[in-house]
C-alpha cells in the first residue's frame, strides 16, 4: 500500500491530515497504538514546519507539506516533505530528561518522542525540501508484547 497526502502549511489542516492517515491505517488493519505513533509524528513534524519553516527565506512557489505513507512486510514508512529552510530534526540534541522540569528549556520533547517511536530515521535536503523518512515496525502476533 502506498499513498501521498498534501496539505497547505496551516495548523488547521494538520487535523485533516491526521484524520486521513488514521482512516488509511485503520483500513489496512494497523493497530490503534501505531496509529497513535503516526499521529504524534505528524503533529510534531507538521507543527514544527509551520512554526519554524521561515518561508520568506525559501525559493519555492509552493509552500506545502507532503506525507507519503507505505506499508510493506510489517513495516510502515512515512516520508515527510516540507518546503522550509534546511532543518535536520535528527541533529537536535536529546532533552536532558534527568534535569529538573523548571531547569529544562522549552521544546525538544516532541522530536525526542518521534525518534523513540521510529525504528529508523533518515533526513536529507532535496532541492528546496526537507525530507525526513521514518520507519515503524507493525507488530505481528509473534512480535506483539
Amino acid at each position: 500500500m502506498q499513498m501521498r497526502l498534501f496539505i497547505p502549511r496551516e495548523h488547521a489542516r494538520v487535523d485533516d491530515l491526521n484524520a486521513s492517515l488514521e482512516a488509511v491505517l485503520a483500513n489496512n488493519g494497523v493497530s490503534r497504538a501505531i496509529q497513535g505513533d503516526v499521529r504524534l509524528i505528524v503533529e510534531e513534524l507538521a507543527s514544527n514546519a509551520i512554526e519554524h519553516g521561515d518561508l520568506a527565506r525559501v525559493d519555492t512557489e509552493e509552500h506545502e507539506l507532503c506525507v507519503d505513507i507505505g506499508i510493506r512486510d510489517h513495516l510502515l514508512t512515512l516520508e515527510f516533505r516540507e518546503s522550509g529552510v534546511p532543518f535536520n530534526p535528527l541533529d537536535q540534541p536529546p532533552p536532558d530528561l534527568d534535569a529538573d522540569i523548571l531547569d529544562r528549556p522549552t521544546g525538544g520533547l516532541g522530536l525526542h518522542l518521534v525518534r523513540q517511536v521510529s525504528e529508523d530515521a533518515h533526513y536529507e535536503r532535496v532541492g528546496n525540501y526537507n525530507v525526513l523518512r521514518l520507519t515503524l515496525r507493525i507488530p505481528t502476533e509473534e512480535t506483539a508484547p
